[in-house]
């Protein structure tokens, strides 16, 4: 942690501590959110567990698409 009488520091610390933090959340509402739309297509067109399974992969893919660019993020800004 930077010394308390560096603000800039302190808030990149607690920046990269909030990326961090909410990566596991976005992986986790990708596969929420995966799961809701193939267990309503599923409903919808009588095709149970095909779409939600299918989708429930889309969301995993997504969040770790999601995860990798943050990972790989310059923050040279």
């Amino acid at each position: 942690m930077p010394p308390d009488d560096d603000p800039k520091g302190r808030f990149d610390s607690y920046k990269k501590l909030y990326i961090l933090g909410t990566t596991g959340v976005q992986l986790v509402v990708s596969i929420l959110i995966g799961f809701g739309i193939g267990l309503t297509l599923d409903r919808w067109l009588g095709s149970a567990p095909w779409f939600m399974l299918l989708f429930i992969i889309f969301g995993v893919a997504a969040g770790f698409l999601n995860i990798y660019r943050v990972a790989t993020k310059d923050d040279t800004e």
